[in-house]
């Protein structure tokens, strides 16, 4: 007896996996949930379809259709736990939280600011949907889960279907097949959920192994290079429309046309890059500027016998643009790439691309079918006559060694292939030598012209600055100086007659001279202030804030000192913008931070007054801007009527002397 029932554990044990939970009801109810399984299935590539129209349609949203995609694949999860007996976690990561209200009232979204909680909220929801890595997945699921998912839900109903047909039509196999479809049936589901837990589960965090990631590599390969001969026949549709324009309205049509390829080819660009390795350089010019107008009204393209005058403003830019397109060599070379893609597709992608998709379709798709094929058209089918079908020239092979042979050999020249792909297209889509040296010259031309009317600029600023010092110093207290010598050579010649009025001369001459002494030291710390020198730009400004005629916060994040000139001028922009806070904007409180990061140090100036504030020529902030450009800094003024006014200023430079991060408030100690 104990042998006997030792035997019958052992035959039941491998048994035990397939028995379903609910008995006998659950091996009838499991293929019915494999169909229900499979039709879901099928939803996926009409749901992907949708996503990515409605998402590039860019209405409302596009987190909102991936948001509302993530229903199917949602309650795939459920079910694989219900029916198949494995739970899926939710791996999705948390929404963001509605932006908060400034207290000067706007809403930020990182640098930006926005009056409406709409638009940072509208953002944060789309940067949240992009990175997240259970986005990427979903949509590989959806459009995976119906050749393979599908093909596993579906096989169990497939063979209850061929068996009762087979029954019907007195076939011995009918019955065999029949039987088969039950008892596989739950355990296909619980491989379905095995399978739906691959992509839909929360990602692990352990390193693939050697092995895992060489054919991870190479599988992507095998997919880029499937998806290149796809997009091959799109290049092609856009060289036929650009063919096309060209006959029909040059002009009006053919600029459209090219911008339009212009795009895809970039991104092709791009794609290649990231798929092989090999990056490709943008080539197109510069878009010129818009045309400006004669006196008379009219628009004048060129001089000469090829000049046109236009009436409209419309005309001149269509003109203009025609002309910018027809005389780049980029344009003509992408329209060679986009009519030779598909040739060069078809004799380097086309072989490896029949491998790998017939090989992987007959192995997992069409082998399985075959008995239900055979149903359907009364016609013998064998899985090697689908399989040699899809892969021929493997006559002597089973059907699963041929599907495997074939697909690991597309696979294995896809890498190779792709990146012969890329160098030949950055013969034609690169920039050539010597639009490489026109662009470098442009580059630098442009550079010199910024350098020179920046020093011009400078050196403007530092005269009308040398002759402010001057004034100052003749109107001051060099006229105070010849008031105290004067004075004095009067009392010399009063001593001996009338001692009294001699002394009150020399008292007077004594208040002018300690007068003009606190003139020449006004001057000087204009010119740069001793507390500047001695300890750094963060306790300066908070100098100025404690002498401000308005409430000042000051808060600084500098881990060290800049150069001298810049935080000279950053201390005599940030007096100038309190001062204006003050007497022109009526402000009653300002919030002055300084941080540094990234190479560049970020100035910001809030007050609470009534806004309105403009960069005029001639006024304060105009010389605020012309200081800073002698050190390619940047003013940005952001006032809106009824306030509050920001402005930033932005100065690319190195810091030294690490020191603490401190904040502090006018008339507050030092934290």
């Amino acid at each position: 007896m104990r042998r006997g029932s030792r035997f019958v554990g052992y035959v039941s044990a491998p048994l035990r996996g397939l028995a379903p939970a609910g008995g006998f009801a659950g091996y009838v109810t499991a293929p019915l949930r494999g169909l229900a399984l499979a039709g879901l299935a099928l939803l996926g590539p009409p749901l992907l379809v949708v996503i990515f129209v409605g998402a590039h349609a860019g209405l409302p949203s596009p987190a909102f259709f991936v948001e509302h995609g993530r229903r199917l694949p949602e309650l795939a999860r459920r079910l694989a736990g219900r029916w198949g007996g494995v739970e899926i976690a939710s791996p999705y990561r948390p929404a963001p939280p509605p932006p908060v209200r400034d207290p000067d009232g706007w809403h930020r979204d990182g640098d930006a600011l926005f009056r409406s909680a709409f638009p940072p909220a509208y953002l944060a929801r789309l940067r949240w949907i992009a990175r997240d890595p259970a986005t990427a997945r979903d949509l590989a699921w959806l459009l995976l889960n119906p050749p393979i998912g599908g093909v596993l839900a579906g096989l169990a109903p497939a063979l209850i279907g061929g068996g009762l047909a087979a029954v019907w039509s007195h076939r011995p196999a009918g019955a065999a097949a029949l039987l088969l479809g039950l008892a596989l049936g739950p355990r296909l589901l619980h491989l379905h959920a095995r399978w739906t837990r691959v992509l839909l589960a929360p990602s692990s965090r352990r390193a693939p192994g050697r092995v895992a990631a060489a054919a991870g590599a190479r599988a992507a390969a095998g997919a880029r290079l499937c998806a290149s001969v796809v997009l091959s026949g799109v290049a092609m549709v856009f060289a036929v429309t650009q063919v096309v324009a060209i006959g029909l309205m040059p002009a009006r049509l053919w600029p459209e046309t090219v911008l339009g390829s212009r795009r895809f080819v970039s991104w092709r660009r791009a794609r290649i890059g990231a798929w092989t390795g090999v990056r490709i350089a943008e080539p197109y010019r510069p878009e010129p500027p818009p045309p400006d107008p004669e006196p008379d009204g009219s628009y004048r393209l060129g001089w000469g016998p090829v000049g046109t005058v236009h009436r409209t403003r419309a005309a001149a830019l269509r003109a203009r643009r025609f002309g910018w397109l027809a005389r780049d060599r980029a344009s003509w070379r992408d329209l060679a790439w986009l009519f030779l893609e598909a040739p060069v597709a078809a004799v380097l992608f086309a072989g490896p691309a029949v491998l790998i998709v017939g090989g992987l379709a007959g192995l997992c798709w069409l082998w399985l079918w075959t008995e239900a094929l055979g149903l359907l058209t009364g016609l013998t089918w064998s899985p090697d006559d689908l399989l040699h079908a899809a892969v021929p020239g493997w006559p002597g092979l089973p059907a699963p060694v041929a599907g495997l042979a074939a697909a690991a050999l597309g696979l294995a020249v896809a890498p190779a292939l792709l990146r012969c792909h890329a160098l030949l297209s950055r013969s034609l889509l690169g920039p050539t030598r010597a639009a490489l040296l026109t662009g470098r010259v442009d580059t630098l031309t442009s550079r010199v012209d910024t350098l020179t009317s920046s020093r011009a600029r400078l050196r403007d600023a530092q005269a009308a600055e040398l002759r402010r010092i001057e004034r100052d110093l003749h109107d001051g207290a060099q006229a105070r100086w010849v008031a105290v010598g004067m004075t004095l050579g009067a009392a010399e010649g009063l001593i001996d007659r009338d001692p009294e009025a001699a002394r009150a001369m020399i008292a007077g001459a004594k208040e002018m001279s300690v007068t003009a002494l606190a003139e020449l030291r006004e001057l000087i710390r204009g010119i740069h202030p001793p507390v500047l020198a001695d300890r750094g730009l963060a306790d300066a400004v908070r100098t100025l804030a404690m002498d401000a005629p308005l409430e000042a916060e000051v808060r600084v994040r500098l881990p060290g000192r800049t150069a001298a000139p810049i935080e000279a001028a950053v201390y005599f922009a940030v007096s100038e913008l309190l001062t204006n806070a003050a007497k022109h904007a009526a402000a009653s409180r300002a919030l002055v931070e300084l941080r540094h990061a990234d190479g560049v140090l970020t100035v910001t100036v809030t007050d609470d007054g009534r806004g309105g504030a403009v960069i005029g020529r001639g006024g304060g902030l105009h010389g605020i801007r012309r200081r800073l450009d002698g050190f390619d800094g940047v003013l940005t003024l952001s006032s809106p009527p009824g306030g509050p006014t920001v402005a930033t200023l932005e100065i690319p430079c190195a810091l030294s002397s690490p020191r603490m991060s401190t904040s502090s408030g006018k008339g507050s100690p030092t934290s």
